[in-house]
C-alpha cells in the first residue's frame, strides 16, 4: 500500500515538472521564424509562421517566386524531451516535406533548434534526419 502511495505521489509530482515545459514551448513558437540554412537548398529565403491554433505556414521566395505550404502543427513530451509534430506538409521548390517528429534541442524567445528523429507515419522507415534551425523575424 506505501509503494502504490509512493508510486502516485512520484507520479503527480513528475507530471507538474513535466507540464510546464510543453507549454513554455507552445507559447514560445508562436510566431514567424526565418530559416536558417547552410547550405544552397533551398534557394532563397524560407519563413515558418507559427499560429497558436496549431498551424504552421511555410513561405519559400526564390528566383521564380513564392511558394506556400500549410499543415499543422503539434506540442508533445516524450522521452523527457519536448518534440514538435509536423502533419500533412508539402514539398516545396528545392525543399522536403517537413512532416515528422522534431525533438527540441533549444528553443529561447528568439531562436528554436530542431532536428527530425522520425517519420510519425512509419518510425522504422529511414532517412528521418533533418536539422531545423529558426530566428525569430524581427
Amino acid at each position: 500500500m506505501k509503494n502504490r502511495i509512493l508510486y502516485l505521489i512520484l507520479l503527480v509530482v513528475f507530471s507538474l515538472i513535466l507540464m510546464p515545459s510543453c507549454k513554455k514551448v507552445a507559447n514560445e513558437i508562436i510566431g514567424t521564424w526565418d530559416v536558417m540554412t547552410f547550405d544552397t537548398k533551398p534557394e532563397g529565403t524560407m519563413q515558418i509562421t507559427f499560429d497558436s491554433n496549431s498551424n504552421a505556414i511555410r513561405i519559400l521566395n526564390h528566383g521564380s517566386g513564392m511558394s506556400v505550404d500549410s499543415c499543422t502543427y503539434e506540442i508533445t513530451k516524450k522521452s523527457l524531451k519536448d518534440h514538435i509534430i509536423f502533419r500533412d506538409s508539402k514539398m516545396l521548390p528545392g525543399s522536403d516535406k517537413l512532416d515528422g517528429i522534431y525533438r527540441v534541442d533549444k528553443v529561447t524567445t528568439d531562436i528554436i533548434i530542431a532536428t527530425r528523429v522520425e517519420f510519425e507515419d512509419d518510425p522504422t522507415r529511414g532517412g528521418a534526419y533533418y536539422r531545423l534551425e529558426l530566428k525569430r523575424k524581427n
